[in-house]
């Protein structure tokens, strides 16, 4: 049985003084590790230069083993690891630290009785990827049961059975939800399981290079017994580091330069307290004053060429095809349109620092039908069928049109990234017809065509349609070698900050490597975004964020179960809290994730939230046949507008989809890519929603607690969901009522204060110190800040 930790001391080892550029690792992260199980930890993802030597301890209360060739880290853990566990890694002679993290498990049982004659059932969901081969279930008993024991971490999971290669939900749940895509999955809810949350420190003060944190102790009033500071991976001095009697810390940061200032802990009951960074520039906390060119203050604006402005109708070119609608064929916008409406001011007064545009390569010049029934046919409008990998669609726009949107953006300062294509191209690109080696087949060994088989066994090798032919990468190094060139190609041509990289999960890990080492060795001085897409589990999303590879992608997790809230008439906004915190221990409290309200693959959120599209909807058939109207309901645009709230308000990358600061109307693909409208065509609502979103928009480029402040809980009560928002001096008091009545809550704050204002109204409310009475109007939200 393991001893509990009983008072409070501090652990420290004594640092080499460093600076980033004579670091050997780039900041690790804290490795999740399940109870009992073994995880692999890539190394070399954070090596800053090569040959690089690492030397790790024996354990007793854990298995390391590393492996020099490969740069990977094997740690098993075991039942009676500790929850929080430091590892002390010497490398290139100093002490590094390395925290696991052991997550308890929970052993669920799923059973599925088949008919009779059935040969084979698997359970396959979120916890494995859709695998629909990994876990299959056995009738041991000969009773018709079939069944197996899973272990699984304590939170909420869909899922589905395979029964011979049907999908099915469970028969013997009644909880189930829609999979976004037409269907639905089964869901699972261990959460119940979970131990009694700790406590957490909060960033409350800043004077000079003092640094004070406080504690916020848990309901049972356990406080650290066990704290560790770091600095870029380093230990910091003891002397570097002030106790406080509440459990707090003061933390020196003279002689700091820039990086990631870390403190975990270990409490009384030995619990993980949650992991708090503080990112410094120079030593001091950063902030929009001292961020130069980091991007944690970005707010992005993603939109489709084809479908935002028409700037030369002379460009236009429609491809003529009888079988093809309007809604899948070109309709003109393009590249000058773009620039037009930054030389406006457009983006300028929406508070955006960077726009993501679709991909410009030439696309071809006929429609296509799909292979999946019923057979819709389309054009590559959207820029995702390139048939040349280094020559712009004329039907966007020349070089010399490209080159002037990048440039007057950056005169506005704002940034621009490209989505680039690395999966697949068109069939009649020249390296499909030239290299067929290059590429895999679309037919599976067993026969089946492998066509949007987003299983996990076939994520590598499936195509998106018939005339899309995927790269076979791990096959063909010189594939990849080509491809990246032409990325760098567009880079340097064209001065772009980052890529928006498509279809990530669906390219190796091998590519993206050598993507971003040629990015870094080419042009170390510039400080590139990239951005992924990735659908599945947060472990496999997050498999792709690291230095070596991409600094984000969209943060899915927080995007369905959000907007699920936020579209209701009605919530319970307890769900929700849950998930954030959850998100904030997996993510990290500081990161560049993607936080979205609707993409150019996704249901428009207005549709949703106005009734007349549901989550159950095939969106693409509602977008031909059955699309919906103009907005109905004035609550829809206040519901989208405190979705928004959410995401500016919580760690990552705001995305703005265009059309979604002023609830442009839409289901799924095409419908959701309707032709942007601008202010001459808006109406009253749709102005007050374009105002919130600016007003918004520069709250986050300018206010860092929204970005990089941590995040305390207050209240998540049915429609109502409050939390603190605090970083060192500035405090904003976040809150989300999403009910059609109005309301009165009484709040017990974590932090005392005289008032708080409303930084969207300028409406003052009284504080009696940490007691607060507010009144919440129908499908509202509240940025308030403490002074």
């Amino acid at each position: 049985m393991r001893k509990k930790q009983i008072g409070f001391f501090l652990f420290f080892l004594v640092a080499c003084s460093s600076t980033p550029n004579e670091d050997s690792l780039a900041p690790l992260p804290v490795v999740r590790c399940p109870a009992g199980s073994e995880i692999t930890l890539t190394m070399s993802n954070y090596f800053t230069r090569d040959g690089i030597q690492i030397d790790v301890p024996r354990m007793d209360a854990l298995q390391l083993r590393y492996n020099r060739e490969s740069g990977t880290l094997q740690i098993k853990t075991t039942e009676e690891t500790p929850a929080l566990l430091r590892i002390p890694l010497t490398v290139d002679g100093q002490i590094l630290d390395l925290f696991v993290q052991t997550l308890p498990m929970v052993a669920h049982r799923f059973t599925f009785t088949p008919d009779p004659g059935v040969k084979n059932v698997v359970v396959m969901g979120g916890f494995n990827d859709w695998s629909r081969t990994a876990l299959p279930l056995r009738d041991e008993d000969g009773d018709g049961t079939w069944e197996r024991t899973v272990y699984l971490k304590p939170d909420r999971h869909e899922y589905k059975f395979v029964v011979d290669g049907e999908e099915l939900i469970d028969p013997e749940n009644p909880v189930f939800i829609s999979n976004n895509i037409g269907g639905w999955n089964s869901i699972l809810d261990l959460t119940q399981y979970r131990k009694t949350p700790p406590g957490q420190f909060w960033k409350a003060a800043v004077k000079g290079h003092k640094l004070t944190y406080r504690f916020l102790p848990p309901e049972d009033g356990a406080r650290p017994a066990q704290i560790w500071v770091s600095f870029n991976n380093h230990p910091l001095h003891p002397d570097q580091v002030d106790p406080q009697p509440d459990g707090g810390i003061v933390v020196n940061t003279r002689g700091l330069g820039s990086g990631k200032l870390r403190i975990m802990a270990l409490d009384a009951r030995g619990r993980a307290i949650p992991e708090n960074v503080t990112l410094l520039s120079a030593g001091k906390p950063l902030s929009p004053d001292n961020a130069g060119d980091d991007w944690h203050f970005t707010v992005l604006y993603n939109l489709m060429i084809d479908r935002f402005y028409n700037g030369n109708p002379e460009n236009d070119q429609p491809i003529d095809d009888a079988r093809l609608p309007d809604l899948a064929n070109f309709m003109g916008g393009d590249l000058v349109g773009i620039t037009e409406k930054i030389k406006a001011g457009y983006f300028d007064r929406l508070g955006i620092n960077t726009i993501w545009v679709s991909p410009v390569q030439r696309q071809p010049d006929s429609a296509y039908a799909e292979y999946i029934q019923p057979h819709r046919v389309y054009s590559g409008y959207h820029g995702y069928w390139p048939i040349l990998p280094r020559q712009i669609d004329p039907r966007f726009g020349s070089e010399q049109e490209l080159h002037e949107l990048v440039d007057t953006a950056h005169q506005h300062g704002i940034r621009v990234l490209l989505d680039f294509v690395t999966n697949h191209v068109h069939k009649n690109h020249p390296y499909f017809k030239n290299h067929r080696n290059w590429f895999g087949s679309v037919t599976l060994p067993d026969g089946r065509i492998n066509i949007r088989n987003w299983s996990e066994e076939t994520r590598l090798t499936t195509w998106f349609d018939t005339f899309l032919p995927s790269f076979d990468y791990p096959d063909n190094p010189e594939a990849i070698q080509q491809v990246v060139q032409d990325a760098l190609w567009w880079l340097e041509t064209f001065r772009f900050d980052g890529f928006r990289q498509d279809a990530v999960k669906h390219v190796p890990h091998a590519f993206w490597k050598t993507l971003t080492r040629e990015m870094k060795s080419r042009f170390p001085e510039k400080q590139y975004y990239q951005i992924g897409e990735t659908f599945g589990s947060d472990e496999l999303i997050l498999s792709y964020v690291n230095p070596a590879e991409l600094d984000a992608q969209f943060n899915f997790s927080i995007y369905f179960n959000a907007r699920t809230h936020f579209v209701a008439d009605s919530t319970d906004f307890a769900p929700l809290q849950d998930i954030i915190q959850t998100n904030l221990s997996v993510v990290g409290p500081t990161h560049l994730m993607g936080n979205i309200t609707s993409s150019h693959d996704q249901l428009r959120f207005i549709g949703l939230a106005d009734g007349q599209v549901n989550f159950s909807d095939d969106g693409t058939r509602r977008s031909f046949e059955d699309p919906p109207g103009p907005v109905q309901h004035g609550s829809s645009y206040k519901k989208l507008a405190a979705f928004h709230a959410l995401d500016m308000a919580l760690p990552g990358v705001p995305v703005i989809y265009y059309g979604d600061e002023i609830g442009l109307m839409g289901a799924g693909d095409p419908g959701n890519r309707r032709p942007m409208r601008f202010q001459d065509n808006w109406s009253p609502e749709e102005k007050d929603l374009a105002e919130v979103v600016s007003r918004l928009s520069q709250l986050r480029r300018t206010r860092p607690t929204l970005a990089l402040g941590d995040l305390i809980p207050v209240l998540a009560d049915g429609p109502v969901m409050v939390f603190l928002k605090t970083y060192f001096d500035d405090r904003i008091l976040v809150v989300f009522h999403q009910s059609p009545r109005e309301e009165t809550v009484e709040l017990e704050l974590p932090v005392a204060g005289n008032r708080l204002v409303n930084l969207l109204t300028g409406k003052e409310t009284g504080l009696s110190g940490n007691r607060l009475r507010l009144k919440l109007k129908p499908y509202s939200f509240q940025y308030l800040e403490y002074r």
